[in-house]
């Protein structure tokens, strides 16, 4: 990832450049040579769309930032994470930031990009790993005063690619892919191995250590002839474009190609995939050979001995639960087996409002005879366990796969009802204020009628103690 598109003043200023440039009759804009490929057939009316929209964000922004926020302060001086890790909630800004990076990837500011190692002032993690992008502008070098990370003004030299390239976008967003009901329920043997990851899909080298020590879990359940299922639980960076997918995700995956038949690869859909209608999620990602066991659809159902576990879709409708799932999770229950849910969205947190929608749909599971033994999700970008709470036994947070964020509490803090433990942890950085929370992500091994459950961050080592789910 560039450095100067994860920081926030940097790409609002990008988005003021374009609404003044949408703003110019059609006919007195500067035209560049080209356009994205996906943008070939938009039209003027497709601009105007895309102008308002960018007006509301930008006034949206002005009242509150979308981005991940929090500062990290000590001794009067601050380092909003918003300077140097933004990550969006909002389409649109989310859209920019795809299509910024893609003018300077692949497009008309392609030479504009150094992917030299950064400057000893800037972010390293153990191993000289960058804490946050790898890649900057050419001569827009970071200056920092009071612990804000700036840069130059900078425009642009082709507006009316970026321009086009969002309002195709934009066109994609409000034009959504179509809900595919049909989802998989396949059998899983009784000692399978099942990785979760959340939040990964950013690509930059702190997430690909986290692969490579998923690979490292791949290949020891493989030694043991043990079955493996490796589960993303949603959001690909920043807007899910299919190049995003190409760039971002199946190259990090830890599954490599042509091993489909040895390990099974599933993927939620989360909301940063649904950002630009969810087209490089079902017919992109979900379309390559290690994902086709999904069969196109956005959940599923994996039947153990003892076990049921629904991955399920909480982002076709943000925060939702799109039909006919939470019928079809009921129709599926067995009142001699045990329940499992993953999704990308939290049914309850400490520090943000639930998806109370997807929450009240799934009410039927939890008050069920059982209830759900066990509920992992995504989208904060921390890592929690939770005391057991709304009918929910087990429930944990490990939305910290691969954005990063600060870890802005101390160790002794209490932690907020239901949480019972949050990973405190921190790497520090080598110049200036931030402690950067650990990246991971969680080992569960089937053992008869019980789930062991191991949590391993980014550098290989546990996070916490193992765990059971009985």
């Amino acid at each position: 990832m560039i450095n100067q598109l994860l920081n926030r003043d940097f790409v609002l200023d990008q988005l003021r450049q374009v609404r003044q440039y949408l703003s110019v009759p059609a006919l007195d804009r500067r035209r560049g040579g080209t356009v994205p490929k996906e943008a070939k057939n938009i039209s003027e009316d497709d601009r105007q769309i895309a102008l308002a929209e960018v007006t509301k964000s930008l006034a949206n922004e002005n009242v509150e930032s979308t981005g991940q926020s929090p500062t990290f302060g000590r001794r009067g001086r601050e380092a909003p994470l918003d300077d140097f890790s933004f990550f969006s909630r909002d389409p649109v800004i989310s859209n920019l930031q795809t299509v910024l990076d893609y003018y300077f990837s692949d497009g008309p500011g392609k030479d504009q990009v150094s992917l030299k190692p950064p400057p000893e002032t800037d972010r390293r993690g153990p191993g000289e790993v960058s804490f946050v992008g790898d890649a900057s502008l050419v001569g827009i070098d970071p200056r920092e005063a009071d612990g804000r990370r700036l840069f130059d003004k900078f425009s642009v030299t082709d507006p009316e690619w970026v321009s086009a390239g969002l309002a195709a976008g934009l066109r994609l967003l409000r034009g959504r892919h179509d809900f595919n009901p049909n989802a998989p329920v396949v059998g899983i043997k009784e000692d399978a191995r099942m990785l979760l990851v959340a939040d990964w899909g950013s690509g930059i080298p702190r997430a690909q250590r986290v692969a490579k020590n998923m690979r490292t879990f791949i290949d020891e359940a493989l030694a043991s002839n043990r079955e493996v299922h490796v589960i993303h639980l949603g959001d690909v960076y920043y807007s899910g474009w299919q190049r995003e997918y190409e760039k971002r995700f199946l190259p990090f995956w830890p599954v490599c190609p042509g091993e489909a038949d040895r390990i099974r690869s599933w993927c939620l859909n989360g909301n940063h995939d649904m950002y630009s209608g969810g087209f490089g999620y079902y017919d992109f990602l979900l379309q390559d050979p290690r994902f086709v066991g999904q069969t196109g659809s956005s959940f599923f159902c994996l039947e153990h001995k003892y076990w049921n576990i629904f991955g399920l879709d909480s982002s076709w409708e943000d925060g939702g639960l799109k039909d006919p799932q939470a019928d079809w999770v009921r129709d599926r229950l067995d009142a001699k087996k045990k329940v499992m849910l993953l999704t990308h969205h939290q049914p309850f947190s400490s520090y943000e409002k639930p998806a109370q929608k997807m929450a009240d749909k799934l009410s039927v599971v939890r008050d069920g005879s059982g209830g759900v033994k066990s509920w992992f999700w995504g989208h904060e970008h921390r890592f929690m366990l939770f005391e057991p709470f709304n009918k929910v036994g087990f429930g944990r947070l490990i939305g910290h796969g691969g954005v990063p964020v600060y870890m802005t509490h101390k160790e002794n803090d209490k932690y907020p009802a239901p949480g019972r433990f949050e990973d405190r942890r921190f790497m520090k950085k080598m110049a200036g204020l931030e402690h950067w929370a650990y990246f991971g992500f969680a080992v569960l091994d089937f053992v008869n009628d019980r789930i062991d459950v191991q949590y391993i961050d980014e550098e290989g080592k546990e996070a916490h103690p193992k765990e059971t789910i009985a």
